[in-house]
């Protein structure tokens, strides 16, 4: 039970850390169109809005980022267990937090009708926020490597 309970945290930060880098990545975008369209920020408003987006988003965004890196988590698990990718786990983890916020992104498209995350209308943007997935795979791998098995 203990095992599990490690698990659980060491997704927990994985899945916060990578909440937190797309919030801010997205948050950037944002502001960076409102400067594109002449509107001046300041250094402090750009913070403030940061930290709202961030306390904002969580609950929402904050979820769908943690649903999609379980089962890019699971997917790595099932690999391992059922072909034995152990050895490759360094890129796996990661490859899988980077795939599993693009797959996100484009499942939010036809469901929703809408890029639901403004920051995803371009594809700097959509590189950008599955770089934090990528991210946050490669700490879920690297805090699950000095667990003992």
């Amino acid at each position: 039970m203990q095992r599990f309970f490690i698990l659980a945290g060491h997704f927990a930060f994985a899945s916060l850390l990578t909440f937190v880098l797309a919030s801010i990545v997205h948050s950037q975008f944002v502001l960076q169109g409102l400067l594109e369209l002449g509107i001046h920020i300041s250094l402090s408003d750009r913070l403030a809005m940061t930290v709202d987006d961030i306390k904002g988003l969580f609950a929402t965004l904050g979820a769908i980022i943690s649903f999609s890196l379980l089962l890019g988590f699971l997917t790595v698990y099932a690999l391992n267990k059922f072909i034995h990718t152990v050895e490759y786990a360094h890129l796996l983890y990661p490859l899988a937090g980077g795939v599993a916020i693009w797959v996100m992104l484009a499942a939010m498209q036809p469901i929703m009708n809408i890029t639901v995350v403004a920051s995803a209308r371009s594809q700097l943007g959509i590189l950008s926020l599955g770089l934090c997935g990528v991210v946050g795979g490669a700490l879920f791998w690297r805090l699950r490597k000095v667990q003992p098995h």
